[in-house]
């Protein structure tokens, strides 16, 4: 991976704490790092724990450190080589500056200024749902699948965003690839707010989708307004900054 610089981390991640701070998994030998702007650090090389002790696995890094929940310490030895990164509870300034740096992400290039093709599908108990119908609406579309993990793990944000604004008159499309049955068998577990369109693969690859999430913010003309491909923690923050310029 890519090393990530100090400055990085600090102004785009807010991930580094400047308060004192011991623990005791650490041990004595390791101290809490002073900000050197200079110095070049890659987070995956650490060893990474919540600030309970618990271990943070290499997979889970990134994803921590885009979490507005959390900020990040580095800790170093003796001689000041990075050797962990500690995962704290976020003060409120941190959260406020981390969730305005999401409200200003510009997105995903994909399918930006184009005019969303139209497309019907059937929801769950058969209804047409018809795009181009939806034209004078803001309408925000995710495509998923029900083996997809990150598809899963933004469920919880996205149902937030839909209680939110769809009072306000958006609606919220999930195009799926898989079929009624196996959706209904997820929702049996699963809380997905959105109103389901199975069978949807055609019409993803109409719209040359191959990464999943996608979601696609579409303004009452029909044109795509904002893109993203992939999730990441804080990804509903830069989706309701775009829902409520899109609703102005």
């Amino acid at each position: 991976m890519k090393k990530l610089t100090l400055t990085f981390l600090a102004l785009c991640l807010l991930s580094i704490a400047s308060q004192a701070q011991t623990y005791d998994f650490l041990g004595s030998e390791l101290k809490r790092m002073t900000i050197n702007r200079n110095i070049q650090i890659d987070p995956m090389s650490l060893d990474a724990y919540l600030h309970t002790g618990e271990k943070v696995s290499k997979g889970e890094i990134m994803n921590y450190l885009m979490m507005v929940e959390y900020q990040a310490a580095i800790y170093s030895d003796s001689k000041n080589d990075p050797k962990a990164i500690i995962f704290e509870k976020a003060s409120e300034e941190a959260k406020a500056m981390k969730i305005k740096r999401f409200e200003n992400m510009t997105g995903s290039d994909f399918m930006l200024n184009q005019q969303a093709n139209n497309f019907e599908l059937q929801n769950l108990v058969g209804n047409s749902i018809n795009l181009e119908s939806l034209k004078g609406e803001v309408v925000l579309l995710n495509f998923w699948f029900v083996g997809c993990k990150p598809c899963i793990m933004e469920m919880p944000e996205l149902n937030e965003l839909v209680e939110e604004f769809k009072p306000k008159g958006v609606k919220f499309l999930a195009i799926g690839l898989d079929n009624v049955a196996r959706v209904n068998k997820f929702l049996e577990t699963h809380e997905f707010n959105y109103e389901l369109l199975p069978n949807g693969r055609r019409v993803a690859t109409d719209y040359g989708i191959f990464s999943y999430p996608t979601h696609l913010l579409i303004n009452e003309e029909g044109k795509v307004i904002f893109s993203q491909v992939g999730y990441f923690p804080g990804l509903k923050y830069a989706l309701r900054k775009q829902l409520k310029d899109a609703l102005k």
